[in-house]
């Protein structure tokens, strides 16, 4: 969305930890976050720096055919925002920005036996709910749902490496911007439009419980269709008075993101 600040509020969240078995993982992530947005001719908007991340997963460990695995992810942290006011475009503006989200994805997978290289063909049906919050106090709530298509090279050695990469397809994006917080009369939902994007992992597995991970992964929307809304509000309206009205669209946005995985399975 075209506003400077946008706005995260704490996510409640409870790790389920049920009865360790065969197949069950969880995880300890640092993560290198980015986001840019583009709405020519103003500036982009730019937000980067740390977060952190819990992960916890379940997979049906056959060795051959299809099999079964869930994946949950928790996310959270403070990276520092730059870019400009929404309604003085001309003056850079500088922020700090909270993360906080959950993904759950399901996921078949299909193992080739005869495989040396332990080969896994993987598609994934996820959701994906962040918010975000331009500190203090504004704020965007996303959710997404996306399509995941890859490959896994996994042996399953008791030590040794894996790796794995493929294509995100984001086919639903809603975002609600909370624009009447903003002096807006209304507060119609936005919709990103998705367009595919590339993940990649590489792991070394130290024993059959211990693993470290590097991962990439990304989102990339078009710009979504605009809505059009009414203000009663002064500051809004300036230098016009109200009432008044204004365009308003989520510009086109790419998240890239780095980590750092350390895993532990019970196996």
């Amino acid at each position: 969305m075209t506003h400077v600040f946008r706005s995260s509020a704490a996510l409640v969240f409870a790790l389920w930890a049920g009865a360790a078995s065969a197949g069950w993982s969880v995880s300890l992530d640092a993560e290198s976050f980015k986001w840019r947005e583009d709405l020519s001719p103003q500036p982009p908007v730019t937000e980067k720096g740390p977060r952190w991340g819990l992960g916890w997963e379940y997979e049906q460990l056959r060795p051959a055919g299809w099999q079964f695995a869930y994946r949950g992810q928790f996310r959270h942290g403070t990276v520092d925002y730059t870019g400009w006011y929404l309604f003085d475009p001309s003056t850079p503006a500088t922020a700090r920005t909270q993360y906080t989200g959950l993904v759950n994805e399901l996921q078949g997978i299909y193992r080739f036996g005869a495989s040396p290289l332990g080969f896994e063909l993987v598609g994934g049906l996820a959701l994906d709910y962040w918010r975000r919050n331009i500190l203090p106090d504004q704020k965007e709530d996303y959710s997404v749902l996306f399509l995941r298509l890859g490959f896994n090279l996994d042996p399953r050695a008791a030590s040794g490496w894996f790796t794995g990469a493929g294509f995100k397809f984001p086919f639903y994006a809603a975002e609600n911007g909370h624009l009447q917080d903003l002096g807006f009369d209304q507060n119609p939902t936005l919709e990103p439009k998705g367009r595919p994007s590339l993940y990649a992992q590489l792991g070394y597995r130290f024993t059959p419980q211990w693993s470290l991970i590097g991962y990439y992964d990304s989102y990339r929307f078009a710009e979504s269709n605009p809505v059009f809304l009414t203000s009663s509000d002064p500051g809004v309206c300036a230098p016009f008075a109200p009432p008044c009205d204004a365009k308003v669209v989520q510009p086109a946005s790419k998240v890239d993101t780095l980590g750092l995985r350390l895993r532990y399975s019970f196996q």
